[in-house]
């Protein structure tokens, strides 16, 4: 049996590195060449933005590991199929469950990796690419890449947007070139107040204190002010608190599980929006969920590269991707459901435990097909 497991090991570990290699190419293809290539073109120095290149790297590849995992199965399995190898493994008698126990320990032993992978080397790496890239937006003056905004509800409808152009600073909790748009609540959802300040200050337990700035209506009228505090006239303030904008802008790939966790708590005590708690919760429990989609891709892409035609590797390629589509639709979809419809816990979970359920009946299927 050992020999078997040898060979489906050396199916499986080839398409296994190059996949996670493609589609962590894709993914920072994607999401980062721009970015980094606009860094060198603007002048900083080359080894700088190399650092900052394989500093994203780490992140990347724990959401990629899975999709290696997929394709190796798929391309693995439906090439032992094409040549018939796996029919003469099945008529010595060997079991489907028994054929894929070395498929089990190696996708067990990358979601393993995964998880110490996400737990030290990703919120170091994060954290310091977050660092330099602070470090060279300050170097090319570019501090509207810092720029972030939140809506303000009431009684359930928008009732204003805060724009922070200029970024915040995370000691001081300062606000920096802030606008506020202040929404009518008619049908036509028009701004009636436009308001601008160079910085804003938290004072006390309720209120932001907003410093040289002016403020426009929609009917005409204007004026400016050197210190604005809320008015009932213009009925315009920054209603969320520094805790809340934290929880806001907090970046998960930053920490680990227990600085996580520990930092939920503490938004919590400090009455943070629920709905923005209840999504840092389900990326709390995905730092492990993720990881272990290797395990439920593993065990899913087996089976269905059994087939008993011959298939080209193309056809492997494609049906992980539509896999994986479908995977990442459902994961990010429930993200949301976790914010105020279903437990957090279940959002992160049901992803991997309908895969699991999928994948065993694919191989109780398979076992009995032949």
């Amino acid at each position: 049996m050992r020999l078997l497991d040898r060979l489906i090991l050396r199916e499986l570990l080839p398409p296994f590195l190059f996949g996670v290699g493609l589609f962590t190419a894709l993914v920072f293809a994607g999401g980062y060449v721009f970015m980094i290539t606009e860094y060198a073109v603007k002048g900083v120095p080359l080894p700088r933005v190399i650092e900052l290149a394989l500093l994203y790297l780490p992140q990347i590849a724990v959401r990629t590991l899975p999709m290696g995992m997929l394709l190796a199965t798929l391309l693995g399995f439906g090439r032992l199929s094409s040549d018939w190898e796996m029919t003469a493994i099945r008529a010595s008698g060997v079991s489907l469950r028994r054929i894929l126990a070395p498929v089990f320990w190696f996708s067990l032993a990358v979601s393993l990796a995964a998880i110490a992978f996400n737990e030290t080397l990703v919120p170091w790496a994060t954290e310091r690419a977050a660092r330099i890239r602070a470090a060279i937006l300050e170097q090319l003056q570019l501090t509207e890449q810092q720029a972030f905004g939140f809506p303000q509800f009431r009684d359930g409808k928008l009732d204003s947007y805060v724009i922070v152009a200029g970024g915040r600073d995370p000691q001081t909790q300062e606000l920096y070139q802030v606008t506020l748009l202040k929404y009518s609540m008619g049908s036509q959802r028009a701004p009636e107040v436009v308001l601008y300040a160079e910085r804003a200050r938290w004072e006390g337990e309720s209120e932001w204190i907003l410093y040289n700035g002016w403020w426009r209506t929609a009917n005409g009228q204007y004026g400016k002010f050197v210190v604005f505090r809320a008015e009932p006239t213009l009925n315009v303030a920054i209603r969320r608190t520094p805790v809340q904008i934290e929880a806001l802008l907090t970046n998960v790939d930053e920490r680990s599980f227990r600085q996580l966790r520990e930092q939920i708590e503490f938004f919590k005590r400090e009455g943070a929006d629920e709905a923005q708690i209840r999504q840092l919760t389900v990326e709390l429990y995905n730092k492990i969920n993720v990881p272990l989609a290797s395990l439920i891709f593993a065990l899913l892409g087996a089976p269905l590269g059994i087939r008993p035609h011959r298939s080209s590797p193309a056809s492997g390629f494609a049906l992980s991707v539509a896999i994986i589509f479908v995977y990442w639709v459902m994961a990010r979809y429930l993200v949301i459901l976790g914010r105020a419809a279903i437990d957090p816990l279940l959002a992160s979970s049901l992803p991997n435990l309908v895969g699991a359920a999928l994948a065993l009946w694919l191989i109780r299927k398979k076992e009995h097909a032949v």
